[in-house]
């Protein structure tokens, strides 16, 4: 989960003067082979734009795809027979101990004044501790709608990671910051969150292209022995009403809060 792009309400960015494609002329079968071929075009566009949730370079820079919803959550069958070599949560005060649907902590609602209607079936994961980690939760929410002009797509998503530090470890927040914030690209800025939790940080991602502008704007917290990072990746046909950072980041900082709060122990 990956770079982003989203080039709606950032400074500097340019909606105008874009070219749209005229409709293909005359009725023969050249022209429908042109069109066919602009439709398969934009289609792919489209599939780039919103294939990808910030979180981290996939080694490259480029996006990364979502992952299939049809991945099964690790449980703790699948653990039993390596129970002996577990690696456990750092003491503090956060726990996964009764989560049974990483979502249940997240709220996709102010992700609907853009689009309210489901592209896929919400994705979670839910990793106990395990040779490889303290604990993992993992959620995404994806939305497809159709935009003003009845043509093309918004597309917008809300994509959520937990790590839990294990004992004796330096937490996931370390690890995901050099690759969040790196600035090797146009289009990337990050900065300092404070207020929530014991340190953050905040990045983005903007690309521009000829038919679509994306965004995808990132909020990630350690506190205690939890590390957690919310992404909101968004793709809109140039032309549609602008989405600014500001936007973007008061959904997700409200979000990391509503997880930390989700994940307290009593």
């Amino acid at each position: 989960m990956t770079d982003s792009q989203y080039g709606l309400g950032i400074p500097g960015s340019a909606d105008s003067g874009v070219r749209r494609p005229g409709p293909p002329t005359g009725d023969s079968k050249t022209g429908l082979i042109v069109a066919g071929g602009l439709v398969l075009v934009v289609v792919l566009l489209i599939g780039v734009a919103i294939g990808f949730v910030a979180g981290g370079d996939s080694g490259d820079g480029e996006p990364a795809a979502i992952p299939a919803s049809t991945t099964a959550p690790v449980t703790s069958a699948t653990t039993a027979s390596t129970t002996s070599a577990l690696l456990e949560p750092a003491p503090g005060i956060y726990s996964m101990s009764g989560i049974t649907n990483a979502c249940d902590l997240v709220d996709p609602t102010p992700l609907h004044q853009w689009s309210s209607t489901p592209d896929k079936a919400p994705f979670h994961a839910e990793y106990p501790p395990s040779t490889r980690g303290a604990g993992e939760l993992t959620c995404q929410f994806t939305y497809k709608s159709l935009s003003s002009n009845n043509t093309h797509y918004y597309q917008v998503a809300i994509d959520v990671d937990v790590e839990f530090t294990a004992a004796g470890a330096d937490p996931a927040y370390d690890e995901w910051k050099p690759a969040d914030t790196a600035t090797g690209k146009p289009g990337r800025d990050s900065g300092d969150v404070t207020g929530i939790g014991t340190q953050g940080y905040w990045a983005s991602w903007v690309t521009d292209a000829e038919y679509y502008g994306a965004m995808t704007y990132l909020v990630a917290v350690q506190d205690s022995n939890a590390s957690v990072r919310v992404s909101i990746p968004i793709m809109r046909q140039l032309g549609e009403p602008q989405v600014t950072p500001d936007q973007l980041d008061a959904i997700a900082r409200a979000q990391v809060q509503r997880i930390l709060d989700g994940l307290k122990t009593n």
